[in-house]
Parts: structure tokens; sequence; C-alpha cells
């Protein structure tokens, strides 16, 4: 097989190219930019970049002077264009309009809680001087207005040793909102998690190419055509290394409770990561004044859990929620997640030869690794973070019951022998 693992590797290769996905990081950007461009040859898009930069920088302190609202009446509408700009510089000021906007309406809505928030459909104004440029940049990437965490999480980091990988030890955020070592942590483990399941990518990505390999149809080129028995096998070992991989990702999760406090993260953190009902984006002429409703900022938008889902063939898609936080995503990464669902047939290669016991544990361990062990650990992150507290909804809106809900679906797809 070794002509045709090469040419698989080739195509996998290729498409994580084509999409943005990282050998080494995956889904997480290997590393962002902590400083906007310095000279663009524009005076005025300099200058603004500076004050931008400045901006971000300084938002704990301003947000913990109450200034926030201040500081963005001294910002002008950019009047240069982000479409000429490199991605990791769109990504980098959309990240900082992001963060501004969602401190800005903590600030001018200081909502107990996300319940309060979600009962509030009143409508609220984003100032031009945010709602433009972020609408311009959300245009560019491909995801909603707002602070997603394919920016906060996946775009706000830097290494301490940068000749080092990236782990929970070994890397910072570069911008907080509180900057409680409580927050950093909570979105350090986020990030490790990202680069813990990034070896998961590639393999996963070869079992859905091996899935369909005697399907001339497909939507891609199908690879050389093996023995049944070296596919299988081959299959076996791709499921196998992932599901260490997502393991490993999960045993990264189950340490967030090492430096995140139940009540700094509930009362200090969480509220910065929601966005109001009913937002009117100032001078955005496509909408027209018509509020919009969006999601807040929450890991159900992380790309990885819906690649490995998609991969898997664990279908989310009739859910109210889960289809929307896609769109929370770059347009890369969705259009990645889009093409496995389409291309994946892995569950019904393991169910045509669910006689091999093999091969259906090594299916089964990898739904167990995610969609269960990562849920089941989640779901008692929630309750302990959010649910003591009284609360009933997640920063993206969804009820908190919204995940055993994921849970027990996900539950039904495992394979019994």
């Amino acid at each position: 097989m070794n002509n045709g693992s090469t040419e698989l590797q080739n195509t996998v290769r290729q498409l994580m190219d084509t999409h943005g996905v990282s050998v080494e990081t995956g889904f997480l950007a290997e590393r962002p930019l902590r400083w906007l461009l310095k000279d663009t040859g524009r005076i005025q898009q300099v200058k603004d970049f500076e004050q931008l930069d400045a901006m971000a920088y300084a938002l704990e302190q301003t947000i913990s002077e109450r200034q926030v609202a201040e500081s963005v009446e001294r910002l002008d509408v950019p009047c240069w264009s982000f479409e000429d700009l490199p991605w990791p510089v769109v990504y980098r000021l959309m990240l900082i309009y992001a963060m501004c906007t969602h401190a800005y309406f903590r600030e001018v809505y200081p909502y107990g809680n996300v319940s309060e928030l979600m009962q509030d459909q009143r409508p609220k104004t984003l100032p031009a001087q945010l709602a433009v440029p972020l609408w311009r940049a959300s245009r560019r990437i491909g995801m909603e207005p707002t602070m997603s965490y394919g920016l906060y999480a996946l775009w706000n980091y830097y290494r301490k040793d940068p000749e080092k990988p990236v782990s929970v030890e070994n890397i910072e955020l570069i911008h907080s909102f509180t900057g409680t070592p409580d927050e950093r942590w909570f979105v350090r483990i986020h990030q490790a998690v990202e680069a813990a399941f990034a070896p998961a990518i590639p393999e996963l990505l070869t079992a859905c190419l091996l899935s369909r390999g005697y399907d001339p149809d497909g939507p891609m080129p199908s690879p050389r055509r093996f023995e049944d028995n070296v596919i299988v096998e081959e299959m076996i070992h791709c499921l196998e290394n992932a599901t260490k991989a997502a393991q490993d990702a999960v045993v990264v999760l189950k340490r967030m409770r090492e430096h995140c406090d139940y009540g700094t993260y509930f009362n200090q953190v969480r509220l910065f990561f929601t966005f109001p009902n009913s937002v009117v984006f100032n001078g955005v002429e496509e909408l027209a004044g018509i509020p919009q409703q969006k999601l807040g900022e929450t890991g159900g938008q992380t790309p990885f859990m819906h690649f490995q889902l998609a991969a898997a063939g664990i279908d989310h898609d009739d859910d109210p929620y889960f289809p929307r936080m896609r769109h929370y995503m770059s347009k890369p990464f969705r259009d990645l997640i889009e093409f496995v669902k389409q291309t994946s047939k892995i569950r019904s290669f393991v169910l045509e030869r669910r006689h091999n016991d093999q091969l259906v544990r090594a299916y089964n361990a990898l739904i167990q690794a995610v969609p269960l062990d990562w849920r089941f650990v989640h779901m008692r992150l929630v309750e302990d973070f959010i649910g003591r507290f009284g609360e009933s909804h997640g920063t993206g809106k969804p009820p908190l019951d919204w995940l055993s809900a994921l849970h027990k679906k996900a539950t039904s797809y495992l394979i019994t022998l």
C-alpha cells in the first residue's frame, strides 16, 4: 500500500493546507499576530493600527475603569479595505474589534447573568466605530460578527518559549478581559485541547477517504483501490490514532479546575463572552438597521468537535443550536467540515464489516473519546462553573440541558458487537 499511502497522505495534506488547518496545532492558529502591521504604506491605516493595538493592550484597565464606551468614541470608522490585508492581520483586527464590542456591551448593559440577558429583547445599538469594521472583517473571514471561539481562543495566544510546542504551560493569552489567572487558564486549557487533538485530524481525513475508496462517483478522485483487508487494517490504525489524540484532549480538559475558580469565572469572566439580543449594527448598510440575534462565544463553536462528529457520521443537524455554531467558525473550517459530512462513510464502512470486532471496537472507542467522555467531563464542569450558581444558560445561549441531549444522541451511535 506504499504508493497508495503516499497518494492519500498528499491528498490529506492538500486538504489541510487548503482549509488552513495546521499539522502541528490543528484548528488552532500556529503563531497568531501580537501586533498589527507597522508599515503598510498608508499613513491613516498605520495610525489606526497603532491606536487599535494600544486599545487592545489597555483593554483590561479600560474595562476596570469603566471607560470602554469613551475609548470607542475616540475611534474612527476605518476608510481602508479589509480585502487586501493578509489573513493573520484580518484575524487580529477582528479579534480586537470583537473583544472591544463585548467589553462595550458588558459596560453599557451590565446584566447579572445570561438568563437576564436572554430576557432583554430591547433594540441595542453597536456604534459604527465597532460595527462597521467588525462586519467588514466578518465578511472577509466568513464568520458571524461577534467574539466567537474562533477568535478568542484560536487566534489569541503566544508561546512563552517560541521554540517549544503548544502546551498549557507554554502558552499565554495575548488579550483578556479581566486579567485574572482564572480567565487566562480557562482559555489556555481550550487552546491546549486544540493542540492535543491536532494529530487526530489527518488520521480522520485519511479514514474518511479510505471509507469511500471504492466510490467512483465520490466528490474527489478515489484513492488507489486496495484489497478490502488492507483498507480495514489501515482504517483501524487511523481510528486508533485519532482516538489516542482525542483521549489526550480529554485529559487536558480535566485540568480546568487546577487554576480556574468557580466563583471568579462565573462572577467576573463569563458575562464578557455572551452577546446581547436585538443588536443594531450602526452604519452597516447591508443590515438596514434590522436588530440582529447572535450567539455568544462558547466552546460549542470549536471546529474540532464538529469535524470529529462529521467524520464519525454523528448528525446533529436537527438540533436548534448545533448547526448554528458552525457559522461562528471561519469559512475555510466550515467548508472542510461540510466536505467531511458529505464524504465520510466511516460509519457505514464499519457497519458493513461489523463481524470484525477490532474494527468495531476502534470505531466505538472514537465515539467514546469525544462525544461521550468529552461531553461527560464538560457537563460536570458546566454544573460546577455555571449550574451551581442557579444559571440555566451557557454563554452561547443554549440551555444547560442541551449538552445532555447531545450526549444521549451520541450514545445511540455506538455499534453493538
